[in-house]
């Protein structure tokens, strides 16, 4: 099960190395630190998620709008968010930063945090089965986040004042609110609602290659 779960992570680690092999090679112990402080980060937001998710509605007994607002501010917002600050500190540090260093960072930083929850809440507790599923789903949904994220960082980075200001916020919001509508078709079990998310999911996966097209191209 731990096997398993670990297989995506060194998929995304090795298409890591083809975006960038120079830098990969030259920063792994940075990379490292980043992939380790993003796997903390998943028990820190769990702890959050736990307190503050008792403040809201069970979501078999809410509406979809009311799930959909437990989905961002009970957990999206503690998830991406410190994903968010592990990438923008971590960019904000590298003066040589390019859009691929950036595409870097936020992935690792989700590789990690997705890693440490594949392993501790999903692969020892419900076994195998489960843990080969989310390979499919769940993991690529974090690097999707991630992905998103580093687009409007890159954008946030290369602009002056107001908009520096403006993109920096997207950066942050985008992903929480991506996050959040990915999680949103799930809650509750709902079968009419899963349908949507796996159509949601495909959408998802293919805007964020086209992103790592335009960002790849990027000078």
């Amino acid at each position: 099960s731990i096997l398993i779960a670990s297989l995506p992570a060194f998929i995304f680690i090795i298409l890591l190395c083809f975006i960038d092999k120079d830098f990969v090679k030259k920063s792994w112990f940075k990379l490292l630190i980043v992939l380790i402080i993003g796997a903390i980060g998943s028990y820190i937001c769990y702890r959050f998620e736990m307190h503050f998710g008792s403040y809201f509605k069970r979501v078999k007994e809410s509406t979809y709008l009311e799930v959909l607002f437990y989905a961002i501010f009970g957990v999206a917002v503690f998830e991406e968010g410190y994903k968010w600050l592990i990438s923008f500190c971590t960019t904000s540090v590298d003066k040589e930063r390019t859009p691929r260093h950036i595409l870097i960072y936020c992935v690792m930083a989700s590789i990690g945090f997705a890693w440490f929850e594949n392993i501790v809440y999903f692969a020892i507790p419900y076994g195998y089965l489960v843990t080969f599923q989310r390979i499919f789903t769940a993991f690529p949904s974090h690097i999707c986040n991630a992905i998103w994220m580093s687009y409007f960082m890159i954008l946030c980075f290369k602009s002056e004042k107001f908009k520096r200001v403006v993109f920096c916020f997207l950066s942050l919001v985008v992903p929480i609110i991506v996050h959040a509508l990915y999680n949103s078709f799930l809650y509750g079990n709902r079968t009419e609602l899963i349908i949507y998310n796996r159509i949601y999911f495909i959408i998802l996966c293919l805007s964020s290659v086209f992103l790592v097209y335009k960002i790849l191209k990027k000078k």
